[in-house]
């Protein structure tokens, strides 16, 4: 026999310890690259700029700290990676700056004008680039500076985060203007944050696919903006980046509140809201989140949130647009007393909400809204849409409109149809919530179908149906059956439905998994369904199954 031959690819790796060796290392990448950065901190004019650079699917390019969150960017530096595919990036600790108006040299150098972010610096920003890893990285960025508003009885007053004494009464930012010497909404909770830059940890946009946000601890975030946000082309494009999966990573320390606009997740646009996403959003923990009413909103179709877990957390997981989305597995906890702790709120088609444990919750656990907009049960891509404007009905096919009109009629609450609730379990809700909430707004929701479900609470009441829903056509009423229910709340507002719903003798166990369930002698439903050994395949997570030193799944 002859000699053999090692014929396997060769790595080439590269340890860098200052910035323009990094960007030096970037620059000059191939497939099989390993750049190694040694401890330290890497600042330079921009970000570190990672353009036109491919990997394969054995050989990617690899940006990775020696020592887990030891290398540090920092400053006016951040991690864009643009029209590039197979690279990982693991294992910094990144705290960059907002952005001074001297941070643009690196993408200028590179033909990158154009994706200049002045004062609303991200972490990390994929830019048209597939199958890119984020993982085991830490989020922590430096927010000083970042500007944000709040409204007081005198009016509006806008603040630089971190910066003492630079609250200014005004319309916008006006060093000079009349000082503000009151509290912030940091130190006052009842003062709520309405407006500011809108800043954001993780950006991805463009035309991508196939990329993976993983095990990464990402916060603190006090500052205006979303956390990770896919835009894909913007509201004058059709499309997200598809196939994506989100998982394992530690949310915390997000807040406070805001008005609109610091979630932890949106998925999608308004405009891009009937494009299919297929992104997976799966064992993320969310922890003491503060931020608004969307914890994670999904504006997209297609795509999929299980096995997730928020405690005590303000706010619910929303399908704020788009349709065919599936939830479940999900895992909700609550103190009972906290405000506005929620499970899902729903609009558009299709959608499915099944095998979720809802734990104490505050607000309207599942809310399945009416809307402002009808587009019609097929949920094409060209709907024909309909919407009131004043006491008339108008309606409009969506790509016959101009892109500003076509955007306006996609930012409504658009009607649900056919949207099912099943094998969920809801117990021991607070502060007299309702556990399930039908109707609201212009066109009340078509085809819903409630089954399955186990729902046991002391308080408020177990199914809300607005009057509109209540006097809808026998043919577009929701459908309810097979739900278990017992506890001193009342079944329903509407005589109709209770009448056809009986309370039961629902023993209840605390399982060694910390789940609520039904004990052995009553029938399984819900969605942790009784077992033997009391311990369900799906658990909740706690901060040790997540985040940069969480062990691999397989």
């Amino acid at each position: 026999m002859g000699d053999h031959v090692d014929v396997r690819p060769k790595l080439k790796y590269i340890k860098v310890s200052t910035a323009a060796e990094l960007q030096m290392a970037l620059d000059e990448a191939v497939a099989g690259s390993v750049i190694e950065l040694k401890n330290g901190i890497y600042e330079q004019s921009g970000p570190f700029v990672v353009k036109d650079k491919h990997g394969s699917d054995g050989m990617p390019i690899r940006i990775e700290a020696a020592n887990l969150g030891m290398a540090i960017i920092s400053g006016d530096s951040y991690m864009h990676i643009e029209n590039s595919s197979y690279i990982e990036v693991s294992g910094l600790l990144i705290h960059s700056g907002i952005g001074s108006s001297s941070s643009e040299q690196s993408l200028s150098d590179r033909g990158l004008s154009h994706r200049i972010l002045q004062g609303v610096h991200p972490g990390i920003q994929l830019q048209s680039s597939s199958r890119i890893s984020i993982l085991r990285n830490t989020f922590a960025l430096n927010e000083t500076g970042q500007p944000y508003r709040f409204l007081t009885n005198k009016g509006p007053v806008w603040g630089l985060y971190g910066v003492e004494n630079s609250c200014r009464y005004g319309s916008s930012y006006d060093p000079n203007g009349a000082v503000y010497s009151g509290p912030t909404p940091y130190e006052d909770s009842k003062l709520i944050t309405d407006n500011g830059t809108h800043r954001h940890y993780i950006r991805v946009e463009g035309v991508s696919s196939y990329n993976r946000i993983a095990y990464n601890e990402i916060g603190p975030k006090r500052g205006f903006g979303a956390v990770i946000i896919y835009d894909g082309e913007g509201h004058g494009g059709r499309t997200i980046s598809q196939h994506d999966l989100i998982e394992y990573n530690h949310f915390h320390g997000i807040g406070p509140r805001v008005t609109n606009g610091l979630e932890a997740i949106r998925l999608g646009l308004s405009s891009l809201s009937l494009a299919p996403g297929y992104v997976t959003i799966q064992y993320n923990l969310f922890d003491g989140f503060d931020g608004e009413d969307e914890i994670i909103s999904v504006k997209s179709s297609d795509n999929i949130i299980r096995y997730n877990t928020t405690r005590n957390s303000y706010g619910g997981f929303v399908a704020r647009h788009g349709n065919r989305n599936s939830f479940y597995g999900n895992f909700f906890f609550g103190d009972g007393e906290k405000p506005g702790m929620r499970g899902f709120r729903i609009y558009g088609n299709d959608h499915k909400i099944y095998d979720n444990y809802m734990e104490g919750l505050t607000d309207q656990v599942i809310r399945l809204d009416g809307g402002s907009h009808d587009g019609g049960a097929d949920g094409t891509l060209n709907p024909t849409v309909k919407w009131i404007s004043g006491d008339e009905e108008k309606s409009a096919v969506l790509e016959d409109l101009s892109q500003e009109e076509r955007t306006a009629l996609l930012r409504g609450h658009w009607r649900q149809y056919n949207v099912q609730v099943f094998n969920n379990t809801l117990v021991n809700m607070g502060n007299n919530t309702n556990c399930l909430v039908l109707g609201g707004k212009t066109y009340q929701p078509v085809g819903t179908r409630v089954y399955n479900n186990l729902i046991v609470s002391h308080t408020g009441t177990m199914i809300v149906e607005t009057s509109a829903v209540q006097q809808a056509a026998a043919s577009e009423r929701p459908n309810y059956f097979d739900n278990k229910m017992d506890g001193l709340a009342i079944i329903s507002n509407n005589i109709a439905v209770a009448g056809t719903m009986q309370k039961e003798d629902i023993q209840l166990v605390r399982s060694k998994d910390g789940l609520i369930r039904m004990s052995e002698r009553n029938q399984a439903i819900g969605a942790v369904e009784y077992v033997p050994d009391n311990i369900s395949v799906i658990k909740p997570l706690i901060v040790d199954d997540v985040g940069p030193r969480a062990s691999q799944a397989d």
